[in-house]
């Protein structure tokens, strides 16, 4: 596993729960890659130790969706069961009490 991929599963390990990061705060934290990168590798950290279902698209939106209908409905039964709101169309709201700020979240990564 290369070191950017490790560093991805790491951070994502320690969002808390209750928690979110979009993919381009992963990405962004975690160069060179991409927030596309980053979805590729949440699709692959199911089933693992990886709460890959704490990270969303920019707008909250439930990017698993477009992979499957059923894996957005357990993504959002698992931040729900975390305490994390959504809006009346289904998003994560995306408000700081919510969104892990990338300025401020220390992680020791690989």
């Amino acid at each position: 596993m290369s070191a950017s991929v490790e560093r991805v599963y790491a951070l994502v390990r320690r969002i808390p729960a209750g928690k979110v990061m979009s993919y381009g705060q992963v990405a962004a934290l975690c160069p060179p890659l991409t927030a596309r990168r980053v979805g590729q590798l949440m699709a692959r950290a199911l089933g693992s130790d990886i709460p890959w279902w704490r990270v969303v698209g920019s707008d909250g939106t439930l990017r698993t969706h477009r992979r499957d209908p059923m894996l957005a409905e357990l993504q959002k039964a698992y931040l729900q069961s975390e305490g994390v709101l959504f809006t009346k169309d289904g998003r994560v709201r995306m408000t700081p009490e919510q969104v892990v700020n990338p300025a401020t979240f220390e992680v020791e990564l690989p």
